[in-house]
């Protein structure tokens, strides 16, 4: 059986977020066909029952401990590198050595994201590299609304990241990415041609295999890893800008955060009345399938969000803004509901808590997309070809 060796830059369990449902479950795909091994910097311990999930998928598990601490450090001393600070951060030369001692054991090195690309971009082997998304596109948006500390951060990677991802553009053999908009970004600013591929997000199996028998609460939802500054800009623009004009017309309506590590303006938004925090949940869509309506006020961010994926395929009616809907192949008011400007969100999202045939029609219709286009085996179809042809 042919090897594939998966990097990551972090633990791709639990399913908490985008990344780690992405890498888990493109594992497991490739685990079907080929044995898998999978790389990963390990910032914090590992509970039994996660690493059982990994080593059902995983031939071999190969952990390397740095601390959340240590990764910054490592970013910091290397701050005045070309690197992106999130790539030389993530670069260690214990895991480097690793990799040219072990790497021709491999038919192919399965890499994700630019955080891993340093560590194979120059050996001579069979090489994929995940973006998953354009990030440099995601920090140019998150620029023009950061403050403080991400508005320094934002303005060194912007300066750092196109150019390093159109340098690595010439170092693998194929491209992954995420959505349409992602590639035609990266190729409109690249001076040659690539081979860029979409493989899309997948929905997780059990959003898939819920029941739907939950009863609905008057509230409305919004979910993601709320240390995630998009997540966490969305939240707070939401509850200060939105919220309030939807209670003005409902005074009972609740909003509801769900998500792990909520960040201190994430918590201090449980202040407000009617708004509820609830960090990290065991069942995610249990507090969805409750929701009328479930948001994604996304202001910034780059490749599928899915949030929005996941809502849909539980039958929710998704308002989310032109940016939270870029990549997904749906259809405005059919799929889901677009709307930006807070005036314009509260006048949608009023409409579908006031008519229940709408959001029962769009949330069949969404559901119906998510099975046509966006699960792991028909993302799986395409991605097996994809690596069947580079192997």
């Amino acid at each position: 059986m042919k090897k594939i060796l998966v990097l990551s830059s972090r633990i791709p369990y639990p399913l908490i977020a985008g990344y780690a449902n992405r890498i888990y479950y493109i594992s497991k795909i490739l685990a079907g066909e080929y044995q898998v091994d999978l790389l990963a910097i390990k910032e914090s311990s590992i509970k039994r029952e996660e690493l059982s999930a990994l080593d059902e998928v995983c031939h071999n598990l190969v952990f390397f401990d740095f601390s959340r601490t240590m990764l910054k450090a490592n970013a910091f001393k290397k701050l005045f590198s070309r690197k992106p600070t999130q790539v030389a951060g993530y670069h260690f030369k214990t895991i480097q050595r690793w990799v040219d001692k072990h790497f021709e054991e491999y038919d192919l090195v399965y890499c994700n994201h630019i955080r891993m690309a340093e560590y194979v971009r120059r050996l001579p082997c069979k090489k994929v590299l995940d973006f998953h998304d354009a990030i440099s596109m995601n920090y140019k948006d998150a620029l023009e609304r950061a403050r403080g500390f991400w508005k320094a951060f934002y303005f060194i990677e912007d300066k750092r990241l196109l150019p390093y991802e159109l340098e690595v553009l010439r170092a693998f053999d194929r491209y992954f990415i995420t959505s349409q908009a992602d590639k035609d970004y990266l190729l409109a600013n690249a001076s040659m041609p690539a081979d860029i591929e979409v493989i899309p997000m997948g929905v997780n199996d059990k959003a898939l295999e819920r029941v739907q028998d939950m009863k609905e609460e008057n509230w409305i939802a919004f979910s993601g890893k709320m240390d995630y500054y998009p997540n966490e800009d969305a939240a707070v623009y939401f509850t200060n800008e939105v919220f309030p004009l939807l209670r003005k017309e409902d005074e009972s309506l609740k909003f509801v955060i769900i998500g792990a590590y909520p960040t201190r303006k994430i918590l201090a938004l449980k202040e407000i009345q009617r708004v509820k925090v609830t960090g990290f949940v065991e069942d995610l869509y249990e507090y969805l399938e409750k929701a009328k309506v479930v948001v994604a006020p996304m202001r910034f961010g780059a490749g599928i969000q899915n949030k929005v994926l996941e809502a849909m395929a539980l039958r929710k009616p998704v308002v989310t803004t032109s940016k939270g809907a870029r990549g997904i192949a749906g259809e405005n008011g059919k799929h889901f509901i677009v709307a930006d400007a807070p005036e314009e969100m509260a006048e949608k999202i009023l409409g579908l808590l006031n008519d229940d045939e709408k959001r029962k029609m769009i949330g069949e219709s969404g559901r119906a997309l998510i099975e046509e286009r966006y699960t792991w085996d028909v993302v799986g179809e395409k991605l097996l070809k994809e690596i069947e042809e580079i192997i």
